[in-house]
């Protein structure tokens, strides 16, 4: 029997499918004129600082290649899933990595619609009993946005670029 080869996430390239999605980003950024520029490596709340205008918004890039279904997110041990949220000038970029790049996929939300999304997704599992009946661990720092789940409430999010400056 042929063993199943690993995805790119298992075989250690999450950290390349990352990058590659807050460039593609930065590139979609840029091609519309807007200056960006992209944080240090691990910096805490945001990857990119885009500048229009007289505004500036804080960009987070979560990226998943094409063979997943799914975004995750690891909740900080006081819970929170995103440092320094705001209401303002504060967006996620979900981007769907596919092999030929015409085929890339950009949904551009504000970050509290997310974190509202995934807090309510949590309560949800957290309170549906799992396999023979347990509860579910309260304390699992994991969270995820299903694209199969979700793609109807994303679609007014495909590539809203002009979001950013409204």
């Amino acid at each position: 029997m042929a063993s199943k080869k690993p995805g790119k996430i298992k075989s250690g390239q999450g950290t390349l499918i990352g990058n590659a999605g807050e460039y593609y980003v930065m590139a979609e950024l840029l091609k519309r004129g807007i200056v960006a520029g992209l944080m240090p490596r691990n910096a805490p709340s945001f990857d990119i600082l885009a500048t229009r205008g007289d505004r500036t918004v804080r960009i987070r890039v979560k990226t998943k290649s094409a063979q997943y279904d799914n975004w995750r997110w690891v909740a900080k041990k006081d819970k929170v899933l995103f440092r320094e949220l705001s209401r303002e000038g504060d967006f996620t970029v979900l981007v769907n990595l596919t092999d030929d790049t015409k085929d890339l996929e950009f949904f551009v939300i504000p970050t509290h619609e997310v974190n509202e999304w995934l807090v309510d997704d949590f309560e949800k599992w957290r309170k549906t009993p799992g396999r023979g009946g347990r509860q579910h661990d309260p304390e699992n720092p994991m969270r995820a946005l299903l694209y199969s789940k979700e793609a109807k409430r994303l679609e007014p999010y495909r590539n809203a670029w002009d979001s950013l400056w409204l």
